[in-house]
């Protein structure tokens, strides 16, 4: 039992009207083939479907709104095989043969198939509380001793893509429907834990980080409350200051660090314009104003350095 959402006008009116009815509204569900670009199709055609599919009974509904999608809850009934198909504005029918199950009788090999897989789904659920709801409708909805009804609830609460699944519904066996469903959740659980370990991996990183973090501001601002240490800023600009210290410099050159540096006790930190202010000033001071060197007018020398 699961909803489904309808967004077709020409199916929602189709889906109303038999709901008038007193008897059970039925539906045919079939799954689309993939196409070549995997990007969805703007019109279906009868050959877009797979040829095998279940039928549902429609068990409830919420009227949609105009321009929202009709909401169903359906009831999986059984598999059917397509023999013909025609469309009909949006709306398709088809005549199909039903299935019948093919193995009537649990063996013990089918029986431990399911213990399998009822113990990967308890484990599956204990790596991700999301599926805790999929195990509560497996204990009250899904009869254990049944392994096919098993095999198919198995296989939905997997992340498998559509011919993943597509190939479970098409298989008739049960002993080969419920060893392909055990691949596939013993699969999910795989990924569960993997993905487990990898979110433990990043919060302990996180969490370490952010700790280290914490623990240098501190460490800073127990320095600045002791005197042991200067900011950022306040470091940079001594630095700046001390290397004019050793600079001869040009009127007009130490007036224009002087502003840079008047703007730079200003400025946050943080903010963009800081550290374009500081790259500057780190220009500025580490030119060498008023350093010249000892002309050499040594003709052999020069030829030596060019050579």
């Amino acid at each position: 039992m699961g909803p489904i959402n309808i967004d077709n006008p020409e199916m929602q009116k189709t889906i109303l009207e038999g709901q008038k009815k007193s008897v059970p509204n039925y539906l045919g569900l079939l799954t689309t083939l993939p196409t070549d670009d995997n990007l969805p199709r703007t019109a279906l055609v009868p050959k877009d479907f797979y040829g095998v599919g279940t039928a549902a009974r429609i068990v409830n509904f919420s009227p949609a709104a105009p321009g929202l999608p009709l909401q169903i809850l359906v009831q999986v009934m059984e598999r059917f095989s397509v023999l013909e198909m025609r469309s009909r504005e949006a709306v398709f029918t088809a005549q199909v043969k039903y299935w019948s199950e093919s193995e009537f009788e649990t063996n013990e090999e089918l029986k431990a198939y399911s213990v399998a897989i009822v113990d990967s789904i308890k484990e599956l659920v204990k790596l991700n509380p999301l599926f805790k709801e999929g195990l509560s409708l497996l204990l009250e909805k899904i009869n254990v001793n049944d392994p096919g009804t098993l095999a198919d609830f198995a296989a939905s609460m997997t992340t498998a893509d559509g011919p993943e699944l597509q190939t479970i519904l098409e298989t008739r066996s049960i002993r080969a429907r419920i060893e392909k469903s055990l691949i596939l959740i013993k699969r999910e659980v795989e990924i569960s834990k993997l993905k487990v370990e990898i979110t433990q991996r990043i919060e302990e990183r996180l969490s370490k980080q952010q700790r280290q973090f914490f623990l240098r501001e501190q460490l800073k601002e127990i320095k600045k409350e002791l005197g042991l240490s200067k900011d950022d800023k306040t470091a940079e600009i001594e630095k700046f200051q001390k290397r004019m210290q050793h600079l001869v410099l040009p009127a007009e050159a130490r007036e224009r660090i002087d502003e840079e540096v008047e703007k730079m006790k200003l400025l946050e930190p943080s903010s963009p314009e800081f550290n374009v202010t500081r790259a500057y000033l780190d220009w500025l001071t580490i030119l060498p104003w008023g350093v010249y060197s000892q002309d050499n007018y040594d003709i052999k020398n020069a030829a030596n350095v060019l050579n």
